[in-house]
């Protein structure tokens, strides 16, 4: 926005015209696409097949309990009722989850707590418009395991920077001249996944990239200690290929398994 003197006014950490806001831009509407994607599946899917549903097992118990078709009739309005509180109640949780900015805060959180000045966020923004562009150090996947639906997920691989976004937690940004070691590992897990009254326990292995600050003997951790930041994958083969980009891009990755 400009001031009426002509200078340009901050936001944040935010600049109108400037190489990392034209990032967030980008990124805004890579993960505004599967969010139009999700709306569009639940109001032309989900919502019409929770009110047939509602409609003719409700319609279904009024015939079948005597009422004929007057009960029919009765039963179909009070499914469709019944659906569309349903439908609103889920639309209400749903929709506000899906908005791209919600996921713009948290990339942008990510870059406040490298606590970044001005310069440094122009050439964040800088390396990864070029890596997007070139798209040789990207490595875009869908995330499959436990609990997840199916959200794009990518790593993006800079000379000073490695993003993952789309996991969890939603990005973890790491900037290479903080870290001393980097080490890959591997650690079994449990998921538990709830459907109607019963609950279903997962077993799987989580296969991370750990990364290690040069500060956290200062901080008094130790080098057996839990890294200072981590990033998971699912597939043991997807990491593994973001390790060798990492290799090939000169830094040195250590195996802890």
């Amino acid at each position: 926005m400009e001031t009426p003197g002509g200078k340009e006014r901050k936001r944040g950490i935010r600049m109108t015209g400037s190489a990392y806001q034209a990032w967030l831009n980008k990124d805004r509407e890579w993960i505004g696409a599967y969010c139009s994607r999700t709306r569009k599946s639940s109001l032309t899917k989900v919502v019409p097949l929770t009110l047939l549903l509602t409609a003719l097992v409700l319609g279904g118990m009024g015939l079948l309990n005597g009422g004929g078709v007057s009960g029919l009739v009765t039963g179909v309005i009070g499914g469709l009722v019944f659906g569309l509180v349903i439908c609103g109640i889920y639309l209400a949780i749903l929709m506000p989850s899906l908005s791209p900015a919600r996921y713009t805060r948290k990339l942008e959180q990510s870059v406040r707590e490298l606590s970044m000045d001005e310069t440094e966020r122009e050439l964040l923004g800088t390396e990864m418009l070029a890596a997007l562009e070139d798209d040789k150090g990207v490595v875009s996947y869908q995330m499959t395991g436990p609990n997840s639906k199916g959200t794009p997920a990518r790593v993006i691989l800079t000379p000073h920077y490695i993003l993952q976004e789309g996991s969890t937690p939603y990005a973890v940004l790491i900037r290479l001249s903080d870290i001393a070691e980097i080490r890959t590992g591997s650690e079994r897990k449990i998921a538990t996944t709830h459907g109607g009254s019963s609950k279903t326990h997962h077993y799987f292995t989580l296969y991370s990239i750990g990364f290690y600050r040069k500060d956290r003997f200062e901080r008094g951790l130790e080098g057996n200690d839990l890294p200072d930041s981590a990033m998971g994958f699912f597939q043991e083969e997807l990491r593994n290929d973001v390790v060798k980009r990492m290799r090939d891009g000169g830094l040195r990755v250590t195996s802890a398994e």
